[in-house]
């Protein structure tokens, strides 16, 4: 199929789903034949029909034909919302090239207590269920975990998934590592970090892994490691091989969160640099300007440096993550709790997980992230007032990384029969629909719902071209979507043979 082809059918598939197409002239009358005859009017009109029509495709800029590069994917026409960041008026940073100054060493505030402390439980984590799986890794895991539970505990045997907060890259080392293999009860009571696990109507309960007052508790041994990014990322001798598997699951966006009220609404990966490198503050002499109204470190709200939030941000603004400006606020919950909590309306500002982000909408906001080279900045979602995680999709934003499942192999190769039950769920292309619409709850994004794929941290992109499921999504997301409805693959035409969960797609 040639790159012509590939987008007059993103152009069909846009002129089909736009409610705001205008026809540019007297739709009588003959216009055009092919698209070039409709450039004189400006903007990016296209030819249906022998009449030049305008998609409101955008931003002006854009890249109107097939992706080839990185940064025709990033620049790509759109429909989406964008805002663009310029940081030659923000930042002082002005012409076609930017060299952003060396990063400064964090001088970062002592951690608060959490905003709303967590009692010691009183549930023992395996109490009524025989069938456990332990889990520990990235704190951004809890919307998943809630929503594999439920197939979970209809598995046969069935199987209670408990949790316990780290960051991804604890999660990794939790199965890597034989000496960090153990998972216990934390030290302090009110300081967070208990285990817990979703009962059977959803609800999170904090539980310990151990009896109280047990002599020396052994803790329970990790069946499961659980991490938004690649091993190697964490620790460049940590390949998956023979006796370690990895597994991936859906797609975790993540998003600049600022308060609801606050007057900014977008930032350039520069700025970030800016922010999270140097604490918000222009080198002196170097005749730049601050990154206003990020001056103030003690308002950032960060996670620690294993963390996916920090490694993401720091990679897509080239702040090493272990030189972030900020404080790290313990656990994804408190993160977002805290930021809740902030006074400082337009100097605050957190890196979260999608869906803590999209649960708070009305008192916070994702900002629109402007990445190095991009022409302007996108949400993950095509607009504030949606859940479509279309610029997450198609390439247009950047921040976001696969869940890995990291677990020791047995006999043969395989998983334990505890870690198969969670990690072979989402090795298939076509995972149980019952657990994709949780997923897609969660807001998160199966892999089969990508437009685009990557094999590296922020990496390039590349066409996604195994199993689909972009119109069921569309239509959990939208309430609508273009594609045909069918019961099986003889209700398809030929162009989208494939009947997946109830529509017809290209695979």
């Amino acid at each position: 199929m040639t790159g012509s082809t590939v987008n007059r059918m993103m152009i069909a598939v846009l002129l089909a789903s736009s409610a705001s197409c205008t026809l540019l002239l007297d739709h009588d009358k003959v216009q055009c034949e092919v698209d070039a005859e409709c450039s004189h009017f400006g903007g990016h009109p296209v030819c249906q029909a022998g009449v030049c029509v305008d998609l409101g495709l955008g931003p002006p800029d854009c890249v109107a034909d097939a992706p080839k590069t990185q940064s025709d994917y990033i620049n790509a026409c759109t429909t989406s919302k964008c805002v663009p960041f310029s940081n030659c008026d923000h930042l002082g940073l002005c012409g076609p090239t930017i060299q952003l100054p060396a990063t400064a060493d964090p001088v970062n505030g002592a951690i608060p207590a959490l905003v709303n402390p967590v009692p010691k439980p009183t549930t023992l984590c395996d109490a009524g269920a025989p069938n456990m799986i332990y889990l520990l890794g990235s704190s951004d895991f809890q919307p998943l975990l809630k929503a594999v539970q439920p197939s979970l505990s209809t598995n046969s045997p069935p199987y209670r998934a408990v949790f316990q907060s780290a960051s991804s890259c604890g999660g990794v080392s939790a199965i890597f590592d034989s000496t960090k293999r153990v998972m216990k009860d934390p030290v302090v009571d009110n300081n967070g970090g208990w285990a817990y696990y979703f009962d059977d109507n959803g609800n999170q309960v904090n539980c310990l892994l151990d009896p109280p007052g047990t002599p020396n508790p052994p803790g329970k041994v990790i069946d499961v490691g659980i991490s938004d990014l690649y091993a190697q990322t964490c620790n460049s001798t940590f390949v998956p091989g023979l006796t370690v598997g990895e597994y991936t699951g859906p797609v975790v966006p993540f998003v600049l969160s600022v308060p609801a009220m606050s007057s900014e609404q977008s930032i350039s990966a520069e700025a970030l640099h800016m922010v999270f490198g140097l604490g918000g503050r222009a080198p002196e002499g170097s005749g730049m300007k601050d990154a206003a109204p990020w001056t103030d470190p003690n308002s950032y709200f960060i996670r620690n440096s294993g963390g996916a939030s920090t490694v993401l941000t720091g990679l897509l603004a080239d702040v090493p993550r272990t030189k972030f400006w900020g404080i790290d606020r313990l656990t994804t919950e408190n993160l977002r709790d805290s930021l809740l909590a902030a006074t400082s309306t337009d100097s605050s500002i957190g890196i979260l997980s999608i869906d803590y982000n999209d649960k708070n909408r009305d008192n916070l906001k994702a900002l629109y992230l402007q990445a190095k080279g991009q022409t302007c900045g996108y949400q993950p979602d095509s607009s504030p007032t949606v859940y479509d995680k279309a610029n997450v999709r198609d390439g247009h934003y950047l921040m976001w990384g696969y869940v890995h499942f990291f677990t020791q192999l047995v006999g043969g190769g395989v998983p334990s029969a505890a870690a198969g039950a969670l990690v072979l769920r989402f090795r298939v292309p076509r995972i149980e629909q019952r657990l994709l619409d949780e997923i897609i709850a969660a807001s998160l994004t199966p892999q089969c719902a990508m437009k685009v794929v990557r094999t590296s941290e922020v990496g390039s992109f590349t066409q996604q071209s195994g199993f689909q499921c972009g119109c069921y999504f569309d239509f959990k997301t939208r309430g609508r979507t273009t594609c045909s409805e069918c019961d099986t693959a003889d209700d398809c035409p030929s162009t989208h043979p494939a009947c997946n969960y109830g529509y017809c797609e290209l695979k």
